[in-house]
């Protein structure tokens, strides 16, 4: 158990400036001097042997991989502001352990987790370094007692979205600073969350909802940094296949949503709301990209997030949930024909303290779609569960999920 002298120190350390993603500086072993002392005051220094000796790696960030000191960390002295999690496994994976260090310096072979000795792949250095440490995670987690429930079978496909594994659960994708994407599976699952791939921080927009090439796979959406639209589809395992090209000059779009069949003819489409603030129907075609699109209408630019959240009033077709800028939540309901009936008012203030939401199908296993929340200030996810009734309204929410502030959730 963390002592809670450690949670005050967190805290404190949390207000302090962000580390730097990755950079290292190596020295060659000491001629002159030997041990802690070696290591300048504000600096991590790590350590070939006990006490400080042999070779030493000064550290200046967060590193995924520890290249030619991989399982090569026998002893550390941290002068620096921040706590720092040193994990077994590469990736700041915490599942395989790890152990969170403060101001001090130590030998692994004389401490408390010596099986941290000569194994260390990967190390956390920063504000938040003692939040996602050991159990807790980089990654979305879902919570024991208030994880996703076991949805009902998916009458139609409408309604069958948000589950990459086929298992009945809601899974979720999460991109943190470092750039890796994860998937994310209920406690009750079989699957496994896993690590689907790193560099994904050249992408400024992702967005899932279903399946868009018919094959009865959740599949992704990504924009890259040039502009150019790609499909990742699902293999059914919470990864994805070989990446399809959809096409350039999606710069020109402020965001995305992939929202499910909302023109009737039974394949995924998809919205997206350009920088003049015109929004749009893309058609899907069935096998992951688009026929040609159709205008919506104008007046979007006072939305900042869109939702395809799935049928929220029954009525069998896709809708749409809106944020706008003054960070009330709007109903769009869907008319079968690729654009929306008369908007509704669900929430009336305070959404903008959200920085993301999100669509991921029925979380609460009651057979309606809900909406997911990222919530930063307490590094979790909400999820508010549809009513199903006529104006797409939402109940209360509850935490159910753990989330980096620095992450993304969809």
């Amino acid at each position: 158990m963390r002592p809670t002298s450690s949670r005050v120190l967190r805290g404190a350390l949390t207000a302090a400036a962000a580390a730097a993603l990755l950079g290292t500086a190596t020295t060659a072993p000491a001629q002159a001097a030997s041990g802690y002392d070696r290591c300048s005051w504000g600096q991590l220094c790590v350590f070939s042997d006990p006490l400080g000796k042999g070779q030493m790696l000064v550290v200046k960030g967060s590193m995924l991989n520890l290249g030619a000191w991989d399982n090569r960390i026998s002893s550390y002295v941290n002068y620096s502001d921040w706590p720092v999690c040193f994990n077994l496994a590469p990736g700041l994976d915490p599942r395989q352990g790890g152990a969170h260090e403060y101001a001090g310096r130590g030998s692994f072979d004389e401490s408390a987790t010596p099986e941290l000795d000569n194994a260390i792949s990967s190390l956390d250095l920063g504000p938040e370094a003692d939040w996602f440490c050991e159990g807790e995670s980089r990654y979305a987690t879902y919570g024991w007692e208030n994880g996703p429930k076991h949805r009902p079978a998916a009458p139609t496909a409408l309604d069958a979205f948000g589950d990459l594994n086929g298992d009945g659960y809601t899974d979720l994708v999460s991109r943190n600073k470092f750039g890796q994407l994860w998937t994310s599976h209920a406690a009750n699952s079989p699957g496994h969350d896993r690590l689907v791939g790193s560099g994904w921080n050249s992408m400024t927009l992702l967005t899932r909802h279903g399946d868009h090439n018919g094959d009865g796979k959740e599949d992704l959406y990504a924009r890259d940094k040039s502009g150019t639209l790609w499909f990742y589809p699902g293999r059914g395992d919470g990864a994805f296949g070989t990446r399809i090209r959809v096409g350039g000059g999606w710069n020109s779009m402020r965001d995305l949503a992939a929202a499910g069949d909302l023109t009737g003819d039974g394949r995924a489409d998809l919205l997206a709301a350009d920088t003049s603030g015109t929004l749009w129907t893309y058609p899907g075609n069935g096998k992951g990209v688009f026929g040609a699109r159709k205008k919506v209408g104008g007046g979007w630019k006072s939305m900042n997030e869109l939702v395809g959240a799935g049928d929220m009033n029954t009525d069998r077709r896709a809708d749409l949930v809106a944020r706008d800028t003054a960070g009330k939540l709007w109903f769009y309901p869907g008319n079968g024909k690729g654009t929306f009936g008369a908007r509704r008012l669900i929430g009336k203030s305070g959404w903008n303290s959200l920085t993301e939401l999100a669509g991921v199908g029925d979380v609460t296993g009651d057979g309606r779609p809900d909406l997911v929340a990222h919530v930063p200030s307490s590094h979790g996810l909400r999820v508010y569960p549809g009513t199903g009734a006529a104006d797409g309204g939402l109940r209360a929410p509850k935490e159910f999920a753990g989330l980096p502030s620095d992450a993304l959730a969809l």
